[in-house]
């Protein structure tokens, strides 16, 4: 066995899928390197850049987010919330900046109508309680 399944998964897509000979990644202690016939693990992976050699020998590099190596005795499973191949990374930031800006305006947005609705709401029940008296 000279290789294993390699998947990577964003929270929005699947980002990678093929047979590797080797994933280097870093944990919080360190790198780690998974080659075929690893021990089944499961451990936390950090922000960095890491590594992948596909079976033909071709290595890619890439950048991870903070996420979860799961290393099956078939397969290999990687989830981050962030991952792009090193040539892209710079579009890949602005598009997560972009991204992240937008959901907190989103939600400052979402509490403002909160408030609102909770200021109409207590406005009803006086209203109502003046009604029934």
């Amino acid at each position: 066995m000279n290789t294993f399944r390699l998947q990577m998964l964003r929270p929005d897509k699947q980002f990678y899928e093929g047979e590797v000979s080797a994933l280097s990644v870093s944990e919080p202690t360190g790198k780690i390197s998974v080659l075929p016939g690893h021990m089944p693990m499961f451990i936390n992976i950090t922000t960095d850049m890491a590594s992948l050699t596909e079976a033909d020998g071709t290595v890619k590099t890439f950048a991870t987010g903070e996420g979860m190596l799961s290393v099956y005795k078939d397969r290999v499973v990687l989830q981050s919330d962030f991952l792009a191949w090193e040539e892209k990374l710079d579009q890949a930031i602005r598009r997560r900046e972009t991204a992240m800006a937008q959901e907190k305006e989103r939600r400052r947005q979402s509490f403002r109508e909160y408030r609102l609705n909770k200021m109409e709401m207590a406005k009803t029940f006086i209203n109502l309680e003046k009604g029934s008296k």
